[in-house]
């Protein structure tokens, strides 16, 4: 039977960023690891249980989550077994992350493409930034819905999405005036990107032929090469492309931005971190006075590991 944490957090997750949203076709999302022993029992009734919130398991990742003893439950972006296995032991620094998990008692969970794909999305994240910037209401949160004609939608949009989750799909493709905005100029699509994303520096490639003022923007948060390849647009934002997709999408009129790869993800888990807590909160409501009380928290450790230097 999965721990009270595990349970709440897959309900709350279901409604956020849910599972069958993710490209099922390659990605690895769910439940990565199990613990058999969960640290819920070992809790006094009314102590809160922490959720930690990364992009990656890394080992310093780890030991910070386990080092919190209210640490039930580690929620990663990137999932930390991502093909068939087979053998599980200390060798590998990934997979001792995973045992140390489970033998203390922490169930690992992934959300990856679903998190890409859903309603309030890392890449509507980014795309809302990008709106703002040109003047495009946003709704209170800062956020623009996909597919309501406020100048964002799926490059590709899900087939039948869940409730809460229509016009969801991968990727976004942006266009600032059908949103009733403005074009933006090469240097404030620059700094919007920055602004929104965190970041002090971005890799900029322009193309010769493409537009000194940018209307439209294609999306992908993370690895964009697949995702964007062939797309008509002003920009290609993503958080990384190999150099022959690069001079492709040049050579076809689009500049291109890359921001190193989990820059263009881990800003967005500040956003989602109180929407999951208050979901799960909302959830573990409904069990009664004795319902744990949960904390979302953002690692510390979590960091890009390419540095400009």
């Amino acid at each position: 039977m999965p721990s009270p944490t595990l349970t709440h957090l897959q309900t709350a997750l279901a409604k956020l960023t849910p599972l069958e949203l993710a490209e099922s076709a390659w990605d690895n999302v769910g439940l990565m690891a199990e613990a058999p022993e969960a640290r819920d029992g070992k809790l006094a009734e009314g102590e809160a249980r922490k959720v930690y919130l990364c992009i990656d398991l890394t080992t310093a990742v780890c030991s910070e989550a386990l080092s919190d003893p209210s640490t039930t439950a580690i929620l990663s972006y990137h999932p930390p077994i991502f093909r068939g296995l087979k053998s599980f032991t200390l060798a590998n620094p990934l997979q001792a992350s995973l045992l140390r998990c489970i033998s203390s008692g922490v169930s690992v969970f992934s959300i990856h493409t679903a998190a890409d794909n859903c309603v309030g999305s890392n890449n509507d994240f980014m795309a809302s930034g990008l709106l703002q910037a040109a003047g495009v209401e946003t709704d209170a949160d800062g956020m623009v819905r996909p597919g309501q004609g406020k100048g964002s939608k799926a490059l590709k949009e899900a087939s039948s999405p869940p409730e809460g989750h229509e016009g969801a799909g991968h990727g976004r493709f942006v266009d600032l005036l059908e949103g009733g905005g403005r074009k933006l100029t090469r240097d404030a699509a620059v700094q919007a990107v920055k602004k929104r994303l965190g970041l002090k520096y971005i890799q900029a490639a322009w193309s010769s032929s493409g537009p000194a003022e940018i209307r439209t923007i294609a999306i992908c948060a993370g690895s964009g090469g697949s995702v964007l390849g062939g797309v008509k647009a002003d920009l290609y934002l993503t958080g990384e492309m190999s150099h022959h997709e690069i001079l492709a999408a040049n050579a076809a009129g689009s500049h291109v931005f890359c921001c190193n790869h989990t820059n263009t993800e881990r800003p967005w888990l500040a956003f989602f971190a109180p929407r999951l807590q208050a979901a799960m909160n909302e959830t573990a409501a409904g069990d009664g006075a004795s319902a744990p009380k949960y904390e979302v928290v953002l690692s510390k450790e979590d960091k890009e590991p390419l540095q400009v230097v």
